[in-house]
């Protein structure tokens, strides 16, 4: 078992060797995955940081490359390759890396996430505590579920012990002298909140124009809060900032509760909040089952404990299979 001191001890270790460390950080009363400082930031007692994981491998606005065009040039912009330890991340959090996995290193492979994702090494800390909108288990995960980590440290009277999941993690493990443990893990911690997703699926294939989304998305204001906290939403949009001859182009997240998304010309193809907001579900629980064979949520709660109308994730589901 390794104390709170030694881990401290050693993620000193690993930027002394390089590292880019990412980890919880508290400021103004929020814990958010931020580049470390120094090891005593960390923050060991949160339930769950307010971002994701996905500001580290899919940026909310990135530079893809300049251009010129008087002197009919382009430039591609790419970032720095550097190792980075990701080190704190919930299950949840590592669970969702490997939806966003499927769906940007599939087919088609994604080459700035693909990147990020090769250098990136993902230390987890398993749930010691759940709030009332976490429902991980419903979604076939769990708060000690080691899917999607290198490495993850299991709560343990007071410290934790730590376990390879991968091989990259157990590259890193011996890259670093990291020594591993055979303690005996605390008890999972045991979530109030329960849905069963039995049926959505198939409801979903059916009622595409069901009168129920309106009532559903009545609470909806289409502000977004919900895709920027997801770990699993994805969607982006592409833009030029530029001047008479030059400028960047970029990417930047898009959401599917804004009322501009997928506007065209002369057509916008989904008037109406509860519209977009069936795009959310369906995305989530219709169109990524069937394009990559995994819902795309891992029952974190963020949507649910942010919300400023209260628009309950579970509670639609629950609605839409009744």
């Amino acid at each position: 078992m390794k104390t709170i001191e030694d881990i401290l001890r050693l993620i000193e270790d690993w930027q002394g060797k390089g590292y880019t460390v990412v980890a919880p950080v508290r400021s103004e009363g929020l814990v958010s995955f931020e580049v470390l400082r120094a090891p005593s930031q960390i923050d060991f007692d949160h339930v769950l940081t307010v971002n994701t994981l996905k500001d580290v491998t899919l940026p909310r606005c990135e530079t893809l490359f300049k251009y010129d065009v008087e002197k009919a040039s382009i430039e591609p912009s790419w970032e720095a390759s550097q190792p980075i330890v990701v080190f704190g991340s919930r299950p949840c959090d590592a669970a969702a890396v490997t939806i966003l996995d499927s769906i940007l290193m599939g087919e088609v492979t994604d080459s700035r996430y693909a990147r990020r994702r090769e250098n990136m090494i993902v230390v987890t800390l398993a749930c010691s505590q759940a709030d009332e909108a976490c429902f991980c288990t419903s979604m076939g995960y769990g708060p000690h579920d080691p899917t999607g980590s290198d490495i993850i440290g299991l709560p343990s009277k007071g410290g934790y012990v730590f376990r390879v999941v991968s091989q990259k993690g157990k590259d890193f493990a011996s890259k670093v002298g990291l020594e591993l443990d055979e303690g005996r893990a605390d008890p999972e911690p045991e979530l109030k909140r329960r849905i069963t997703t039995d049926g959505i699926k198939a409801w979903l294939d059916e009622n595409f124009e069901s009168p129920k989304w309106e009532k559903v998305s009545e609470n909806c204001v289409s502000c977004g809060a919900c895709y920027y906290l997801c770990p699993t939403c994805h969607c982006f949009d592409i833009a030029d900032e530029a001047g008479a001859s030059r400028g960047v182009r970029m990417r930047i997240w898009d959401c599917c509760s804004f009322a501009g998304f997928t506007k065209m010309a002369a057509h916008q193809p989904r008037v109406g909040k509860h519209r977009r907001y069936r795009q959310r579900i369906m995305h989530k629980f219709k169109y990524t089952v069937d394009n990559i064979g995994k819902t795309a949520c891992v029952g974190d709660g963020r949507c649910i404990r942010y919300c400023p109308y209260g628009v309950d994730i579970t509670e639609v589901l629950e609605a839409l299979r009744e």
